[in-house]
């Protein structure tokens, strides 16, 4: 950081004892964090809070109830067994814990999703490397960074939850160790930081929730995704016999609509009540996208039949399932085979679930990495993706996870991206 500020080999060791045994916290690491000028920080978060409150919006004004908003993503009921039958909670708690997806494209930064509910992760790794890095930044004699503790908004968060249902302030996380991103101490993590700021938390498996909750285990935080349990066959009748004995959830169900990669394509295409700053905010860092399906587009500023534009311009296209998890279902067009391509095309014009987005090719940057806790270094050509979380309506730090790939394609810890965090500078 500084010459007068900690060697290499103790930054090294801070990260390692905020990180240890958390999943997906451990070397290589980003060396120091990404700062981004204070102007720049501020308007990254003002367009999650916007993207986020529109997202909201879209799902709101598809239909009068949940019924018709489930008709309308076309989602299997089926699914949505633990909605609330209290319409308004549903939808005030939908957009409670968000994480962006953000490349930074030769244009700026592209929002290129937003994953929507309590089990989207990185929560906890962010955090701790804010915390490292405000440590290293103090014993350098430096002012801390920006970046406000997600563990505060999530704690305001659930204090207002419980004061609307009328209890008393605490929650019971509920999640599943056969999660990979939810192992290590993760878990308890989350507790002593909620904890820290005042709300009293426990965590509680999936598998045993109906013996370890409590009478007093009136909110539940459902810290996984119900779509990725019911292809993982991780049984959640004990949540669903939870809720129905009294015990409130959330994020709500509804959550899971607004984590649709259709809603952002609707955006993009353009919705009758949206404003024209709210077009010209999603036309700036929403990369064009749309639902497939047998339509003509405009792209590019001529028309086309959606179907064959996909398929002629194939390199310029990602393919991604609208409740699609962890990258299982985007298609890279650049690295995907014509054949291959051409029948995900055809298959999802008939289902219209797919949607398709513009590709956007990443600025590389050099980023330097703490290869192990012996504080040794080295400089590699990443590409970053940004994720800015929301939380209770308020954006905050971002969690970076970038590789080294020349290519186009998903950048996942499962792939072997390390993670990194972004913060904001202080302002002179």
């Amino acid at each position: 950081m500084t010459t007068s500020g900690p060697s290499s080999a103790r930054v090294a060791g801070i990260l390692a004892e905020h990180l240890r045994d958390i999943p997906m916290g451990g070397f290589p690491i980003a060396a120091e964090p990404v700062v981004m000028p204070s102007a720049e920080y501020r308007e990254l978060l003002a367009v999650t809070r916007r993207l986020v409150e529109l997202s909201q919006q879209t799902v709101l004004r598809l239909a009068p109830d949940l019924a018709g908003r489930m008709a309308a993503l076309r989602v299997d009921p089926a699914g949505y067994q633990r909605a609330n039958p209290d319409e308004a909670f549903e939808l005030r708690h939908a957009g409670d814990v968000v994480r962006a997806d953000v490349v930074i494209g030769g244009d700026g930064p592209r929002f290129v999703e937003l994953n929507v509910g309590a089990g989207i992760g990185g929560m906890v790794q962010f955090e701790q490397q804010r915390r490292a890095w405000q440590r290293v930044r103090s014993a350098a004699g430096l002012p801390p960074l920006v970046g406000e503790d997600i563990f505060a908004l999530f704690a305001a968060l659930l204090r207002r939850t419980c004061a609307e249902l009328g209890l008393p302030p605490g929650a019971l996380l509920i999640g599943t160790l056969a999660d990979p991103g939810k192992r290590g101490r993760v878990n308890d993590m989350q507790v002593q930081l909620l904890g820290e700021h005042g709300l009293p938390a426990r965590f509680a498996r999936l598998s045993h929730l109906l013996d370890e909750i409590r009478p007093t285990d009136l909110l539940g935080v459902v810290q996984f995704c119900e779509d990725e349990a019911e292809q993982l066959g991780w049984d959640a009748t004990p949540l669903l016999t939870a809720v129905k004995s009294g015990m409130h959830a959330t994020p709500s169900q509804t959550s899971r609509l607004v984590d649709s990669k259709k809603v952002l394509a609707w955006l993009s295409e353009g919705l009758p009540w949206m404003s024209g700053q709210d077009r010209e905010l999603v036309r700036r860092f929403v990369p064009w996208s749309r639902v497939l399906g047998e339509r003509r587009v405009r792209w590019r500023g001529s028309a086309y039949e959606l179907p064959r534009l996909l398929v002629e311009r194939q390199e310029d296209f990602v393919l991604k399932g609208a409740a699609g998890l962890s990258s299982l279902e985007v298609f890279f067009g650049a690295n995907t085979a014509p054949e291959r391509w051409a029948e995900l095309v055809r298959t999802g014009t008939e289902s219209e679930y797919y949607v398709a987005q513009e590709l956007v090719t990443p600025v590389r940057h050099p980023v330097r990495v703490m290869l192990d806790e012996s504080g040794r270094t080295d400089e590699v050509l990443a590409n970053p993706v940004i994720s800015p979380f929301c939380v209770g309506g308020v954006p905050t730090g971002c969690l970076m996870r970038f590789d080294t790939a020349t290519g186009p394609g998903a950048v996942t810890v499962k792939s072997g991206a390390m993670l990194g965090c972004l913060l904001g500078a202080v302002d002179r």
